[in-house]
């Protein structure tokens, strides 16, 4: 009885806890939420603040408990704080720390398009950084940070200007010593999304079209810094060459104005901006606009992550939903905004690898009906806009991408791990009964069958005909143009300009003022974006985070080691769940930059 009562009183301790955690999340997500109305009061003189070394998400940044306490900017907030500072007298100066910047390249040349667009009004721009790549290469940070006119850098810091790299890991071998084979079919020879697992190394055409991208983007980070810091091209990559470098030397260099410490930085800025409040991007645009009124509104529109078929708006439990393009919400978020008679026009923001291929083809559909509704249709690019992220992008009346954007890959892909050798070694039998040749085509337990690869390569044959018939419709280009810059290879957005996927190298600004002129305003009239579907607060999201609750009985320890845990599972996960999705797959693998 005594054990019993120890049990009993542990077990209503950790549900105890488990309350105190939920009310602590509700009291956070009501305290946190402001209504449309709340102003605050604006000081007289301002100086904007950037902590680049935070994520600035694409659409909505992830939420549930995980994220509690953490406020990450979106980049169309701080494109619109950097648009309204430029004009506005209040603001007198924009400063920003960055030590190794987690954003990708076209998330970093949007940056830098609008601190250049910032320096046009005279106002001066500030950068702190007590090191750029302590340990690590940091090339693509001191690229963001060139475009800063008054660059500190501690003493004891590095600058890490020491070229880019990429990496691909490779688990055929892996998988071989487990009796495990991973199956795939693809359209064409450049559509490598599968070698990861059925590759012991990259296979030629995927190293041609690595080297191209990163080639492009090496050549693009040259030059932006030669420009910024008026240093010749050759300079910087003799500079790159050495890196990377002691704060003093990059001092000499010229890459760097002062070597100082925090106080020391902070001290210059303040004598330079005397009475002047510092503000984030979020407490600036809270102050609200001081100018004239919007005269049109158009939607705003972010397809950020995989693409998946459903109607859920993203897979979420407490501890952190997962962001993700569902066709069901995207293709009704264009329906609603071209049937709202308030909207001129629809600019979408695509950062996705894709994903499914009916998935993406019903967000298609969505916007080449825009068409008939005589309602422009703009896509600003990401990071990333390939595959199935290109293919709901390619009917738009107009294509932006960043130089650096990972576009095209017009390819399919389609395969399975097979795990039939690893349960043999394992002694694991199965029995089964079908009826139909075609049966089981996706069970794990065994390989494709000659007839059903027969199958399969017919249908890839007509998804890949159907993908490049409709990129040939949405860009104005014949099957031969196409079938040329298809094939699955991935481009840079620069060389995708070239090669006629895209209309016009520039960022999210770019597209924002391209959208005014084809509504009849000027670049310099007001505008109203207004984000489809319609935002949740603070206090739905949290809400809506309980609503699969997987919360174990234990103290917040247990709790925060949960999340942890996920930090590191999550990608693995990822990689084996997209391995063995069913269906065919317009996906084209991460690359990431070293």
């Amino acid at each position: 009885m005594r054990t019993f009562g120890k049990v009993l009183l542990g077990l209503l301790a950790s549900l105890g806890v488990l309350v105190i955690v939920v009310l602590v999340g509700l009291v956070y997500a009501v305290s946190s939420f402001k209504g449309d109305d709340h102003k605050a009061r604006a000081p007289d003189k301002i100086v904007l603040t950037l902590d680049l070394d935070k994520e600035i998400s694409e659409g909505r940044a992830h939420n549930g408990f995980a994220g509690l306490g953490k406020s990450k900017p979106r980049m169309q907030d701080v494109v619109i704080a950097l648009r309204r500072a430029k004009d506005d007298p209040r603001v007198v100066a924009l400063r920003a720390t960055l030590s190794v910047s987690p954003l990708g390249l076209a998330q970093v040349q949007d940056l830098r398009d609008m601190i250049a667009e910032f320096e046009t009004s005279g106002k001066p721009t500030y950068l702190f950084s007590e090191t750029m790549g302590e340990t690590v290469g940091a090339m693509p940070s001191y690229y963001l940070a060139s475009a800063f006119d008054n660059i500190w850098v501690q003493p004891s810091g590095t600058v890490g200007v020491a070229g880019i790299g990429t990496e691909q890991m490779f688990f055929k071998n892996f998988l071989d010593r487990f009796g495990i084979k991973a199956s795939f079919l693809q359209r064409k020879e450049y559509k490598s999304a599968g070698e990861p697992l059925t590759n012991s190394s990259m296979s030629a055409a995927n190293r041609e079209a690595l080297t191209a991208l990163l080639g492009s983007w090496f050549d693009q980070m040259i030059t932006g810094i030669a420009e910024s810091r008026k240093l010749a091209p050759d300079a910087v990559k003799a500079l790159v060459d050495r890196g990377p470098l002691l704060a003093s030397e990059a001092r000499e260099s010229g890459l760097v104005d002062a070597v100082g410490y925090r106080d020391e930085f902070d001290a210059a800025v303040k004598e330079k901006a005397a009475g002047a409040s510092d503000l984030n991007v979020g407490e600036y645009l809270n102050l609200g606009y001081t100018g004239k009124g919007a005269s049109k509104k158009i939607a705003i529109i972010n397809a950020v992550g995989e693409i998946v078929r459903g109607d859920a708006d993203g897979e979420q439990n407490l501890f952190g939903g997962a962001t993700g393009v569902r066709s069901g919400v995207m293709a009704k978020a264009v329906r609603d905004a071209l049937a709202d008679k308030d909207i001129a026009a629809v600019l979408i923001r695509v950062d996705s690898p894709g994903g499914s291929y009916v998935a993406s083809d019903t967000i298609w559909r969505e916007v080449v009906k825009a068409k008939d509704k005589k309602k422009p249709v703009i896509v600003s690019m990401g990071n990333l806009a390939a595959s199935g992220g290109y293919f709901i992008s390619m009917p738009a009346d107009r294509i932006f991408a960043q130089p650096a954007t990972i576009t095209g890959s017009i390819g399919v892909v389609m395969g399975k791990v097979v795990i039939g050798g690893a349960l043999d070694k394992l002694d694991i039998n199965f029995d089964r009964i079908t009826f139909g040749e075609s049966a089981g085509i996706f069970n794990a337990t065994t390989d494709f069958s000659p007839q059903q690869l027969a199958r399969l390569n017919q249908m890839l044959d007509a998804t890949y005909a159907d993908f490049t018939g409709k990129a040939a419709q949405g860009r104005g280009k014949t099957q031969e143009e196409i079938e040329k810059v298809a094939r699955g290879r991935v481009w840079s957005g620069k060389d995708a300009l070239a090669a006629g996927l895209v209309d016009e190298l520039g960022g999210l600004s770019k597209a924002i003022d391209y959208t005014k002129t084809k509504i009849g305003l000027q670049p310099t009239d007001t505008l109203e974006l207004v984000t489809f579907p319609k935002p949740k607060g603070r206090l739905a999201e949290f809400l809506s985070g309980l609503e699969n609750p997987d919360l174990p009985f234990g103290i917040m320890s247990a709790l925060q080691t949960l999340v942890r845990i996920s930090e590191v599972v999550t990608p693995v996960m990822n990689e084996l769940e997209s391995a063995n999705r069913p269906g065919t797959q317009l996906y084209m693998a991460p690359v990431a930059v070293k």
